[in-house]
């Protein structure tokens, strides 16, 4: 069941070795299980609540999204969430899925110097001076 999991939620790129090595113990630790209970309980209602807020956001703001993510509509998802969030641009990374931060580490950093640039622009600072 596990092997099939990984290839879903990385799919369609391969699971990186490192993640099929994780021993599948750490993962089935009873505190891990309450943990991730816990967090899949909260996390609907918490967004529910916080979608609300998204108006006030004030900082830049980049969502990535894998193009052949197996988990989440990211038309359903991440295009609406960039719509709600006026000052936010999104990245459709193709062939990437779910894990895209995983597999598609370089579209992430690109995001994460794009934010920086559009926060510190203001005060006359390019992401690329800052990373110098």
């Amino acid at each position: 069941m596990r092997p099939a999991f990984l290839r879903k939620v990385f799919g369609p790129a391969p699971v990186p070795r490192t993640f099929g090595e994780f021993p599948k113990e750490m993962a089935l630790r009873p505190s891990q299980i309450r943990a991730s209970a816990a967090e899949t309980a909260l996390m609907i209602p918490d967004a529910f609540a916080l979608c609300k807020r998204y108006a006030d956001l004030r900082m830049p703001v980049v969502i990535i999204a894998g193009e052949q993510d197996r988990l989440v509509d990211i038309d359903k998802q991440s295009a609406r969430l960039h719509r709600d969030v006026t000052q936010s641009t999104l990245h459709r990374v193709p062939g990437a899925g779910h894990m895209v931060h995983q597999t598609a580490t370089d579209a992430v950093m690109a995001a994460i110097d794009e934010a920086a640039g559009a926060t510190l622009e203001p005060w006359g600072i390019r992401a690329k001076q800052r990373l110098a």
